[in-house]
């Protein structure tokens, strides 16, 4: 379970939205609040490792729910109009569902691999 690489993806994923939790980048506490959620969702996932399919559903949860983090910031705390103005007000964690993001992008592509190679050696039994 945990030597496969979305394994690994996926418990960064949890780091990354953890720190969000407890360094939000916006100050309201939807994302805070949605940041929690996914990090216990990504929890879940790795722990999912016999249920292929559900893991890539969930991934995909995973991934709608990390767009919406921005929802709250851009709604309640844009500071500003310029973007040069902006780069002053960015936290160091605005990226991390981003990042998260990405990892999440990788450890689904790894779910779906080895269900392709499950499936491929049913087909051979």
């Amino acid at each position: 379970m945990i030597q496969r690489i979305q394994s690994v993806y996926l418990f960064f994923v949890f780091c990354l939205t953890a720190t969000v939790v407890f360094f939000p980048f916006s100050s309201s506490w939807v994302a805070s609040f949605g940041a929690g959620i996914v990090a216990a969702l990504s929890l879940i996932v790795i722990f999912l490792y016999k249920h292929r399919v559900l893991q890539i559903k969930i991934g995909y949860l995973i991934l709608l729910l990390l767009l919406l983090l921005y929802v709250p910031y851009i709604v309640f705390d844009h500071p500003c109009s310029l973007a040069a103005e902006c780069l002053g007000h960015i936290r160091f964690t605005f990226m991390f569902p981003v990042i998260a993001g990405v990892l999440t992008l990788l450890a689904i592509r790894g779910i779906k691999k080895d269900e392709q190679l499950i499936r491929s050696l049913d087909r051979l039994r």
